[in-house]
């Protein structure tokens, strides 16, 4: 046995079992891998798989690329044109329009930007012959697309800048958008200002067209007035005095009002009555009513008080409507009319509530019947004498009303003549300051204007292009990750025990740590670590063997089938070592049977000759007790494969093999079968047929998920018992960090 895959004879004490609690999986629970998932882990693996080739390969494309955007790296430069954005322009008037804004800005930049000012700058031969603009299908879009306009100093000035590779192209162009926008920007303004005074002269020249129609029909209305010693009068300003007839119509409207009351009162008190005259026919006594105290909310709800509320809100209302829906003044005989009815029924309605409050009171103070006819009695006098009064006044209002329309007609219209002209003068005064303003600021400084011209720049944007350097390199170096993570997502190779289960359904019985490579010499440091790792990789493969045993699914199994998906992925290092361990930790007498007979590989592992082995057997040219090899250790027997010349799967329906097999379990504790792979060699199909149990053995960073779970399935198809897997090639200093390292401190 080579000293690559020895392993110390010494016995392995019971407390090798006792270190691990038994479970139906070793594997270790640092993540719940979904399919495909990325995380850290799984780009640490790439990283820890391909670094020999991605680092120099991601290293060699990032100087690459420096160097391709070096060799085609051309410095640009930009221009400057600087504007100044002035709101102090007015000469007289000042209007306190603040233009120093964002939204002032943004204007001129869709000014700066339009079609207009674009096209025009575009048909200047020298912007016209541009390289960037004269290979564009769309020049006005490349230009307003180069053209950067932004704001400084708090909106106070404004910098179009444009950026190119020749110094005085950049310049050029930057001086033709902005004397283009100006030149578009004073006629805008010119047009603007010109609509303004036009549309201010007409409404100057309607103005005086009714000044001067208000100015005759006074006139006119004024020499038809007569004078006349009726009882209309005039005021001292020469108008006609209607103090009479508002006094008449206030009188009228408050004998109304006291009116409206009785006839409620009345009622209320009739009805009453009434119930007196029916409580006193049944035989019963009219209550004695004790004084009540009208609160503020009994009076709100009274009839009376509700009906005089509403009237003085209609009045309220009519008067809203003359002053905001018509053209009539404050100083309009039909608004002071209705001004002096709204602060009468106000006034009336602060009268009525106390008089309705006490009418109220008084008539729960009625103790008889008598005491009520007597009131209803005086009630229909007040209110027939009331009527009479009221009677008399609309009688005067009539002819009044006669009069006044047969001799002041013409001054009634003369009023509203005077308002209307009025009206107007303060209308034409308006419209004639407007005008002055706009005569005035006319020939104001212009609110934006140049500052500072573009010169020819002399340094370059950027001296060398750092970002893209930067951002290039950066970029061929992961280049080869990138290559390297396709590779992974596409192959799924397992990458530790947690994602062959979760992925292939596979319980991982073990993790064996890697084999380490056999060292000579003195004791040193390199010797010490090659001691360190072949303990650790013994104690893998003895734990897996304490799981085989001691698992209460797996305890009675006998007879292993060792296999694998492919070839090469550990199966027969997994079944020589398995071997060792059960001989050397149980005590047991085994029998290593190799069942690959295509590529036997096991004599070479414990150095032992080739004899005619199981094909040997099968052939019938001899037993299988004297094809065994008993010469290496007196608990371990091997029954090499032989040389095979015919078909295996012939040598395997002769029944022989069932048979080699049920004799052996009478003479060994425990049978190992190496098998060729399932995928490539069908026949491992009929030795895991035949075994107690089946372990799959996959090879870390080689061995593929998806050949895995087919040939998981094969073999249960197959009628099979796969009791799991086992992972090997787990590095040993993954493997020491996780399980730690019993023996540390005796090395």
């Amino acid at each position: 046995m080579s000293d690559g895959t020895r392993v110390n004879a010494r016995n392995i004490e019971s407390k090798v079992g006792a270190k691990r609690p038994v479970s139906n999986s070793v594997a270790r629970d640092s993540a719940n891998f979904g399919f495909p998932k990325i995380d850290a882990m799984f780009l640490l693996s790439i990283l820890r798989k391909h670094w020999r080739w991605t680092i120099p390969l991601g290293l060699l494309l990032s100087v690459a690329t420096a160097l391709g955007i070096l060799a085609f790296f051309k410095p640009t430069y930009e221009a400057r044109f600087r504007l100044e954005v002035d709101p102090s322009n007015f000469i007289v008037f000042n209007d306190n329009v603040v233009r120093s804004s964002p939204e002032f800005i943004e204007l001129q930049r869709a000014i700066m930007y339009s079609n207009s000012v674009m096209e025009k700058v575009v048909a200047d031969k020298a912007v016209a012959n541009v390289p960037k603009i004269a290979k564009a299908r769309d020049p006005v879009q490349v230009l307003r697309k180069e053209v950067k306009v932004s704001a400084s100093a708090g909106n106070r000035l404004m910098d179009v800048k444009f950026i190119d590779q020749d110094p005085k192209i950049a310049a050029n162009v930057v001086n033709a958008v902005v004397d283009e926008y100006l030149r578009s920007r004073r006629s805008i303004e010119q047009i603007r200002t010109s609509n303004q005074e036009r549309n201010v002269l007409a409404a100057l020249a309607k103005a005086e067209t009714e000044v001067e129609g208000a100015k005759q029909r006074v006139r006119d209305l004024s020499m038809q007035s007569v004078k006349s010693d009726t009882i209309l009068g005039e005021s001292e300003s020469g108008k006609i005095d209607t103090s009479y007839l508002d006094g008449i119509r206030m009188q009228r409207m408050e004998l109304a009002s006291q009116l409206s009351i009785l006839q409620l009162n009345l009622a209320e008190l009739k009805a009453a009555y009434d119930r007196d005259l029916e409580e006193q026919g049944k035989g019963k006594q009219a209550s004695e009513t004790t004084t009540t105290t009208v609160t503020d909310d009994v009076l709100d709800k009274d009839v009376v008080v509700i009906a005089a509320k509403q009237q003085l809100d209609n009045a309220k209302l009519q008067m809203t409507d003359l002053s905001l829906n018509t053209s009539i003044g404050p100083k309009n005989p039909v608004y002071v009319q209705a001004k002096r009815k709204v602060d009468f029924l106000e006034q009336e309605f602060k009268t009525l509530r106390e008089t309705r409050r006490k009418e109220l009171s008084d008539r729960g103070n009625l103790t008889s019947t008598d005491e009520r006819r007597a009131r209803i009695a005086a009630m229909n006098e007040e209110i027939a004498g009331l009527r009479t009064k009221r009677d008399i006044l609309e009688a005067q209002v009539k002819d009044y009303l006669i009069s006044l329309k047969q001799a002041s007609a013409t001054s009634v219209d003369l009023q509203f003549a005077e308002a209307d002209l009025e009206e107007w003068n303060s209308i034409r005064g308006t419209v004639h300051q407007r005008r002055i303003k706009l005569s005035t600021e006319r020939d104001a400084i212009d609110d934006v204007r140049e500052l500072e011209r573009a010169i020819t720049p002399k340094v370059p944007v950027e001296e060398l292009p750092y970002k893209q350097l930067a951002a290039g390199a950066s970029i061929g170096f992961l280049v080869p990750f990138l290559i390297a993570f396709l590779l992974e997502l596409r192959s799924r190779k397992v990458d530790d025990a947690h994602q062959l289960e979760s992925r292939s359904r596979l319980s991982v019985l073990g993790e064996i740590s890697t084999i380490p490579v056999a060292t000579t010499g003195k004791l040193s440091k390199k010797s010490r670590s090659h001691a360190r790792e072949l303990r650790l990789f013994e104690e893998s493969v003895d734990s897996l063997t304490t799981t085989l045993t001691l698992r209460e699914d797996l305890r009675q199994c006998r007879v292993f089938t060792i296999t694998s998906a492919l070839s090469g992925e550990g199966k027969t290092s997994v079944s020589c070592q398995l071997v060792v361990s059960l001989a050397r930790s149980t005590a047991s007498k085994v029998l290593l049977i190799d069942g690959d007979l295509r590529a036997p590989d096991v004599h070479h592992v414990f150095g032992r000759p080739m004899t005619a082995g199981l094909v040997g057997y099968l052939n019938g040219a001899a037993e299988w007790r004297d094809l065994v090899d008993r010469d290496w250790n007196d608990s371990i027997h091997i029954l090499t494969a032989g040389n095979l010349k015919g078909s295996p799967h012939r040598l395997l329906s002769n029944g022989r093999f069932e048979q080699l097999i049920a004799e052996a379990r009478q003479e060994y504790d425990y049978i190992v079968l190496d098998t060729p792979p399932v995928l490539p060699a069908s026949e491992a199909l009929l030795f895991a047929k035949v075994a107690d149990a089946v372990l799959m053995c996959a090879l870390r960073d080689k061995s593929r998920i998806e050949q895995l779970i087919q040939a998981y399935n094969r073999l249960e198809s197959s009628g099979a018992n796969v009791a799991g897997s086992v992972l090997s090639g787990v590095p040993v200093r993954e493997y020491a960090s996780y399980y730690g390292d019993y023996y540390a401190s005796k090395v």
